[in-house]
């Protein structure tokens, strides 16, 4: 599959004193594009509740280098990679429309076992065993 992404415009109540983009912002859009990422997938709150599971952010790094103003539009990019362990990587972009990078928020995550209260071993396999559309779970292959 191709990274996901959702398109959005800059609002003017999400901008701080400087006249760009406020920090917490960039965490609200994340979370927007993963659960729209994960609904395209199949994966909607009432499955992770039917299971006792569901995803949880254990870390989050973001990296800001360029600002967003008022009224600028934004290419919001979601792309999971996974390893070994009870972990995996989300990845965000955030990408004006010049095609510069305005940030990158890095997270790691695991699936949460709502009834340990413990992290799932291999979430890659318990998200494509829920999801309905697995195949969008994939990371991008690079050539």
């Amino acid at each position: 599959m191709s990274t996901f992404s959702v398109q959005l415009t800059v609002r003017q109540y999400e901008t701080d004193f400087n006249g760009h983009v406020n920090h917490v912002v960039y965490f609200d859009w994340a979370d927007h594009a993963r659960i729209e990422y994960l609904r395209r997938a199949g994966l909607v709150v009432e499955t992770f509740l039917a299971n006792k599971t569901a995803p949880v952010i254990l870390q989050a790094e973001i990296r800001y280098l360029r600002e967003l103003r008022a009224g600028e539009d934004v290419t919001v990019t979601c792309e999971p990679s996974y390893g070994e362990g009870k972990t995996f990587t989300m990845h965000h972009g955030f990408i004006r429309n010049d095609g510069t990078v305005a940030a990158e928020l890095q997270q790691v995550m695991g699936i949460l076992d709502h009834p340990t209260r413990r992290l799932v071993p291999n979430p890659h396999q318990v998200l494509r065993a829920l999801a309905t559309q697995p195949d969008l779970l994939e990371p991008t292959k690079t050539p």
